[in-house]
């Protein structure tokens, strides 16, 4: 036992702080993965009528979107907590994590009873009359409200063993809700049993956060730094707010404008299709702040960023390639996905999609962390064009008097409302996404580099 101990201290010296927790969570991550996909495989599309299968994913972001302001608002305080820890400030630690979790207990409470008096609209536009689902998205609020600030504040004050343990049992106290409420309620349980680990991961972390925390002095108000929170977060304010009409009408749109059949088939594609994007969400986890704390430091963190960007591109491609060939022998075998055989080409390109985003996150993870939101710039307006792009294009007829005839042909001649129209558009823009953020990298690099050369000479 001892041995095992030595060895592991060993890889853990040897691997550094970025590179063993990410291995740690990594490996968890992954059985959570087996569990998930089982869940999600099997036990979902068994319980789940196929009419409501297709709105499971925009339902589970609808939870997000009425959490929205409370991120907003919230936006600082990772950075902060790690700010203020760096400096020795464990009092602002502690009064800045206490008042915010107060404020999003409060919040949580009057979202949750918000969205249960008028919700009926977006039951409408996802075709799910079950109302029982408004409910189950209600409680998924009030979770999704604690448990980022929760699992942020873990990462800031670096509390891997914590984030470790809960990402460890998370997928199988997700499975034992989903195999007891999903038979009697379908789609309402799904949502329901969603609740269950983020529920046990904010108890969990919380508990984590005390013991980090015991022992740090008293409180100290953290209101003397709300100017410098304030110009941290009006940035990342701005790219939220975009991102936040982007991401959901990448869902929402192929709900609304497909039939449930198509949909049904791009859930099972996506089940799929995430595989690629699992090695960096490990890493990023513990990317964040490591990045801050050097940075903080006065320390370079252009060595971490490279060899993050390098592992999530080397890894999502060898996942990318993965599932594209197996995936249509996956897809013939006995199981519920068999009648979507046809759907099988789809999951290379929602793995694609997924490694694009996986770079994007690296990208966005290091600059933020080290207090830099160049990409701001460029990517709130891009965001906006590919949500417009989305609801646009399948109501093009409607354009028509509005544009000279040659475009509107044009575009009416390369667009046709199906599931791969809209997939060439969502892999199209967040390609454009990393090439922008590759050229806003590169001419960083040659600044750095002038100004270096005029300091020396």
């Amino acid at each position: 036992m001892r041995g095992r101990a030595t060895l592991a201290r060993r890889l853990h010296t040897r691997l550094g702080e970025l590179w063993w927790w990410t291995l740690l969570l990594f490996c968890a991550q992954r059985l959570g993965d087996l569990v998930n996909f089982a869940t999600g495989a099997f036990i979902v599309p068994r319980f789940v009528p196929e009419h409501d299968l297709g709105a499971v994913m925009p339902l589970a972001q609808i939870a997000a979107l009425a959490a929205f302001p409370l991120t907003i608002l919230l936006l600082p305080v990772g950075k902060f907590l790690n700010v203020f820890a760096v400096r020795g400030e464990y009092g602002k630690v502690k009064s800045l994590l206490a008042d915010s979790v107060a404020a999003s207990a409060l919040f949580s409470l009057l979202a949750g009873a918000a969205l249960l008096a008028c919700g009926d609209w977006i039951l409408l536009r996802l075709h799910v009359a079950d109302r029982r689902v408004f409910a189950a998205v209600a409680i998924t609020v009030m979770v999704t409200c604690l448990e980022p600030l929760v699992q942020n504040s873990l990462k800031s004050l670096k509390c891997f063993r914590t984030i470790f343990a809960t990402g460890l049992a998370a997928p199988f106290i997700r499975l034992g809700a989903m195999l007891l409420l999903l038979p009697p309620l379908g789609a309402p349980g799904y949502l329901f049993a969603q609740t269950a680990s983020p529920a046990a991961g904010i108890a969990v972390g919380l508990f984590g956060l005390s013991l980090a925390l015991r022992g740090g002095g008293p409180r100290v108000s953290w209101l003397p730094e709300w100017r410098e929170m304030a110009a941290y977060a009006a940035p990342l304010v701005a790219v939220t707010l975009a991102g936040s009409v982007q991401g959901p009408a990448e869902s929402f749109v192929i709900r609304q404008r497909l039939p449930e059949e198509v949909t049904a088939g791009y859930y099972f594609a996506s089940v799929f299709g995430a595989i690629p994007g699992y090695f960096a969400s490990a890493m990023m986890v513990i990317l964040f702040p490591l990045v801050s704390d050097r940075y903080e430091r006065g320390e370079p963190t252009r060595g971490l960023f490279v060899r993050s960007m390098a592992f999530t591109l080397a890894s999502g491609l060898a996942a990318l390639a993965a599932i594209a060939a197996i995936s249509p022998l996956v897809f013939r075998l006995p199981g519920p996905w068999r009648a979507y055989a046809g759907y099988s080409p789809f999951v290379w390109q929602v793995g694609l999609v997924m490694l694009l985003k996986s770079l994007q996150g690296t990208f966005m993870t290091h600059e933020s962390a080290s207090r830099s939101f160049r990409y701001v710039r460029y990517m709130v307006p891009l965001y906006l064009l590919e949500a417009a792009s989305a609801y646009i294009l399948p109501a093009w007829s409607v354009a028509r008097p509005f544009l000279p005839e040659w475009l509107w042909g044009l575009v009416d001649r390369c667009w046709t409302t199906s599931l791969q129209s809209f997939l060439c558009l969502i892999i199209g823009f967040n390609a454009l996404f990393v090439v922008a953020m590759a050229i806003d990298w590169r001419c960083a690099e040659r600044a750095k580099g002038r100004a270096f050369r005029r300091l020396k000479g």
